[in-house]
């Protein structure tokens, strides 16, 4: 079954003290890439949450969004919070001036973000397990229509070779029961493409066998459209007929457009 490589997935977690809302979407890319926004990840969580994440998603560029409110964010500095207003208020009276107290937040000193307790982690990990199976879910609906276009350009490819072969039975038997003599056969010996028409018809067998497979590899499956190309290159170039050429084009064209979709698969 064929998996899409784009995909979206969200969830969120909220009671008295605590929001969570987390939102995952997922890219075509070669490699496993994951970006994160709106939250700051250290230690051991984020260890935890990109190894999940590339154990459950495989390849991707992976956007991950994770908001958290919490009653317990933030911390501030008493002693230096009141040392300070203590200032303001010296200053003010001695100078006559109204000062601006929201200055106050701009110290770093003052408030302080708390780091999340064991607790909050792990509903923070809960909940991405929820967008990660929503996102896995909508992969695979996407795949699923990856998959129908690719067996339509393969019914389509099938269709081109049976085509080929017919027109090359049909030029040899007339050819042959023209003038049935040694010269007849070596010229006919010159365009023979059965080989090559066998061997696409295997390769377009493997890509439908590599389709229904769990162990589905898009490597291997680009691999084989190219190998299909270079034989439809070698038929084109041994059997001059107009009728053979447009077929096996069409094949040609078949061939990438199955490989504009493996970019789009797992």
């Amino acid at each position: 079954m064929l998996v899409s490589m784009t995909g979206f997935g969200s969830a969120s977690f909220e009671d008295s003290n605590l929001s969570i809302n987390i939102e995952l979407k997922s890219f075509n890319s070669r490699y496993f890439e994951l970006n994160t926004r709106s939250f700051d990840f250290s230690g051991p969580l984020e260890y935890k949450i990109r190894s999940y994440l590339k154990k459950q998603l495989f390849r991707g560029s992976i956007s991950l969004i994770v908001k958290v409110d919490s009653k317990d964010s933030f911390k501030y500095n008493s002693h230096k919070t009141s040392s300070v207003l203590k200032a303001y208020k010296e200053i003010e009276k001695k100078f006559g001036v109204k000062l601006n107290y929201s200055q106050l937040l701009k110290n770093n000193d003052i408030l302080t973000h708390n780091s999340h307790s064991s607790s909050i982690q792990r509903k923070i990990f809960s909940t991405l397990k929820l967008a990660t199976k929503e996102l896995v879910k909508m992969r695979k609906k996407e795949g699923m229509q990856i998959e129908k276009e690719f067996f339509k350009y393969l019914n389509i490819a099938h269709k081109d070779l049976k085509k080929i072969k017919n027109i090359q039975d049909k030029v040899f038997t007339k050819k042959v029961n023209l003038k049935s003599n040694i010269e007849t056969f070596e010229e006919l010996g010159k365009i023979e493409i059965s080989e090559e028409v066998d061997r696409i018809n295997s390769h377009l067998e493997q890509i439908s066998q590599s389709i229904k497979s769990p162990q589905l590899s898009g490597k291997k499956i680009n691999f084989i459209l190219q190998e299909i190309n270079r034989e439809s290159n070698t038929i084109m170039s041994k059997f001059l007929d107009k009728r053979i050429s447009k077929s096996a084009i069409s094949l040609k064209i078949q061939a990438e457009k199955l490989r504009e979709q493996i970019g789009n698969i797992l």
